[in-house]
């Protein structure tokens, strides 16, 4: 059990590494923003969560969002 853990646990702390503390979610006009969450779709299998927050010259806000499966390749699911 503790070998499957510490991959997670690594990844993790990878993503908390990388996310900005302390800044909000619009930024600078005309940037964007990616933050990833793993999230656990079954035994052994982990997706991450992939919200993109956008902020258009004009100061307008808008997000949008994809999915990323085990073997790197992004989706976005049906609803």
């Amino acid at each position: 059990m503790k070998l499957q853990l510490a991959p997670l646990a690594a990844l993790m702390l990878a993503a908390a590494a990388i996310s900005p503390a302390g800044v909000s979610a619009a930024g600078l006009p005309g940037t964007s923003t990616t933050q990833c969450v793993p999230v656990r779709m079954g035994w052994n299998v982990v997706h991450q969560h992939c919200t993109v927050t956008h902020t258009l010259p004009d100061g307008s806000v808008y997000t949008s969002e994809y999915w990323i499966d085990q073997n790197g390749t992004w989706y976005i699911p049906a609803d």
